[in-house]
């Protein structure tokens, strides 16, 4: 009877040794295997940030068709169209092009610390995720 317990203690040790410190680490692995196969994975909170490019996007193609129905054209400069609401800290707008038939309204932010941009296109149809940072 002693003879048993004692080998089934030596076997629970070298268990416990070999999980802890001779197995390789599972979790690491298949997370790495995970963003090998599949890319960065999806994070609810940065896709969140997101919708401070939308709401911004938004506000700016109802300023610009406000200045249209004012002035005839769209506005060339983010500064004709007036206050901007501030929505957040992640995203910039900068106008690339307007005139009287169109406007092209670029926003940038990178809103998960990497080198890769979120980037938003607005014109006076609606506007479009470009670049999605999330997924790069």
């Amino acid at each position: 009877m002693k003879n048993i317990l004692i080998i089934i203690l030596i076997i629970v040790v070298a268990y416990f040794i070999y999980t802890r410190f001779l197995a390789p680490p599972t979790r690491t692995a298949a997370k790495r295997a995970e963003e090998k196969m599949f890319g960065k994975p999806y994070s609810q909170t940065v896709a969140a940030k997101q919708s401070e490019a939308k709401l911004l996007a938004a506000a700016l193609i109802n300023k610009q068709n406000t200045y249209y129905s004012i002035h005839g054209r769209f506005a060339g400069d983010i500064k004709e169209l007036g206050s901007i609401p501030r929505f957040g800290k992640y995203y910039k707008a900068k106008i690339i092009r307007a005139d009287e038939n169109d406007f092209l309204i670029e926003i940038r932010g990178n809103i998960d610390s990497d080198t890769t941009e979120d980037v938003w296109e607005a014109t006076k149809d609606g506007y479009k995720n470009v670049v999605n940072d999330i997924i790069r």
